[in-house]
């Protein structure tokens, strides 16, 4: 039989915490070394959910089926097959829920360290340094930071709790999404599956701030025909890749016109540079002595909450449009403007709410004082819980340096910082109940 309890004593928390430490780093070491790239994280998805299994969740692997999906809002275009890369999840249920069911999501998929050379030691050789410079134990390793290291704190959080001996009062699921690094659909397919809840929390690597709101992403490539031709009549062909320097400068104008001052949102007018583009990938050419007769390019750029992504792709197109009407070639070849990946809008968290207010508090108990607040110029899972299904969604986890970066790493001194304020706020906002043994 089963008791309600009261949130646990800090000093015992705090010190089954610092028991468990050894444990989170070795589970966050065999993380990262399952090096879960787009394409490449059923392995990973395996290992995690054999840690939901021994924490006492229910465990599924859920392979995505895009057809379910891709009418639903939220969803982003792909290019490539979802066979044999499933998300991991993990349902505890005991059967009445006490206080409030929680989601606790953390995406498994990380980018690419290429190049790899530039690192310090093996991306996917987790590393732990004692003592650095700021005092502080890093685990440097792709993914240590961003994000598996957050997705350790609250599994950290919650076998602290069961060492003493309790257990939630309400629904808990733990998620594992693939992709949100680049369409956010591993996550939109959980909620999709009816994998909801009261709440939702997302542990990125904010350094112990709490998210109020964040940018959306729109991903689209810019396709160029040339004219091809041998090298040695260059001055008769046209180089697709050299046009591309066209649109990138138009594009480019285009960003300073949406960070110009006069059309920054008040909610963003503290942040420098809030909307980005990034040239993040250029394809051009099939032989060194071939002028090359297409390139294709791929970009990254961000809209304010409130703003809708057709909107911004009709922004672009025209851009991309004038730019090419001004020029000899594109004018009578005009480049095209694909959309694979990212279709993301930006979104907003009252951090007034009940959740937002019992995150901030657990925060102050542990740390004295209020958390930072950030407003982010990227894009998380959040969107899908706080548009779509009515859920409050925000992000709070741990110090990381260099992600997407050389020598990524995590702080273990914030993680273990970010699983005392995760287990408070569990028990507050679940309610917790006595451990049963299966």
């Amino acid at each position: 039989m089963t008791t309600d309890c009261q949130t646990p004593d800090r000093q015992a928390l705090a010190q089954a915490i610092a028991q468990r430490r050894p444990w989170a780093i070795d589970t966050l070491s065999w993380w990262v070394r399952y090096g879960s790239v787009l394409g490449e994280e059923a392995t990973a998805q395996e290992y995690i959910a054999g840690v939901y299994e021994d924490l006492g969740f229910d465990a599924r692997l859920e392979p995505i089926d895009i057809d379910a999906i891709k009418d639903l809002p939220g969803f982003s275009p792909v290019d490539w097959s979802y066979d044999g890369r499933p998300n991991a999840v993990g349902v505890f249920d005991p059967g009445e829920n006490k206080g409030r069911s929680l989601i606790l999501n953390g995406h498994v998929d990380v980018v690419s360290p290429e190049p790899s050379s530039l690192w310090s030691s093996p991306p996917f050789d987790p590393r732990v340094v004692e003592n650095e410079e700021d005092g502080e134990t890093w685990m440097y390793g792709r993914g240590a930071g961003d994000m598996k290291g957050g997705s350790t704190c609250f599994l950290w959080a919650l076998a602290a709790l069961r060492d003493l001996g309790f257990e939630p009062a309400s629904k808990v699921i733990v998620q594992s999404p693939i992709e949100e690094e680049c369409t956010g659909n591993g996550a939109l397919a959980l909620c999709a599956n009816g994998y909801t809840a009261d709440a939702a929390l997302i542990p990125e690597p904010f350094n112990e701030t709490i998210l109020r709101r964040q940018v959306g992403v729109l991903w689209f490539q810019v396709r160029i025909l040339g004219k091809t031709m041998h090298v040695l009549g260059t001055g008769r062909g046209v180089n697709a890749i050299e046009k591309s320097w066209v649109v990138i400068q138009a594009l480019r104008r285009l960003e300073e016109e949406i960070n110009a001052p006069e059309n920054i949102p008040a909610d963003f007018a503290h942040v420098a540079h809030p909307i980005n583009l990034n040239v993040g990938v250029i394809d051009g050419g099939d032989w060194a002595s071939t002028v090359a007769g297409e390139c294709v390019t791929r970009f990254r750029l961000g809209l304010f909450p409130g703003e809708k992504v057709e909107d911004l792709k009709a922004r672009i197109e025209k851009c991309v449009a004038d730019a090419a009407a001004a020029d000899p070639w594109l004018k009578d070849f005009p480049p095209t403007v694909e959309y694979v990946g990212f279709q993301a809008e930006g979104c907003d968290f009252d951090i007034e709410s009940d959740f937002g207010r019992m995150l901030r508090a657990a925060h102050c108990e542990w740390r004295g004082g209020e958390p930072t607040i950030l407003d982010a110029t990227c894009t998380t899972d959040v969107r899908f819980f706080n548009l779509y299904h009515g859920i409050p969604s925000t992000c709070y986890g741990p110090k990381a340096v260099n992600i997407h970066g050389v020598d990524e790493k995590v702080s273990i001194d914030s993680m273990q910082r970010v699983a005392e304020v995760m287990a408070t706020f569990i028990a507050q906002w679940c309610g917790l109940r006595e451990r049963t043994e299966t």
